[in-house]
């Protein structure tokens, strides 16, 4: 497997958990719990629809460092 393939995985892999990074339970296909994602940005919020590979993982690894500043 290649280390983009790793990757990819890795995220695909975390929408799929029933646990935020916070800790708290989160819905399947999510990318945070709802009180992380409701205390993002509008635009950080939005970004986190698109796929994997077309700007997700950017999105998500912006949201976090948000998240981590901000509230966690």
């Amino acid at each position: 497997m290649s280390t983009a393939q790793k990757e990819w995985q890795w995220y695909a892999d975390e929408l799929m958990s029933e646990e935020c990074l916070c800790g708290r339970s989160k819905k399947r296909h999510y990318s945070f719990c709802y009180r992380c994602f409701k205390a993002l940005p509008e635009d950080m919020q939005k970004a986190l629809y698109q796929r994997i590979g077309e700007g997700y993982e950017e999105a998500f690894e912006e949201a976090v460092k948000w998240l981590d500043r901000n509230i966690w």
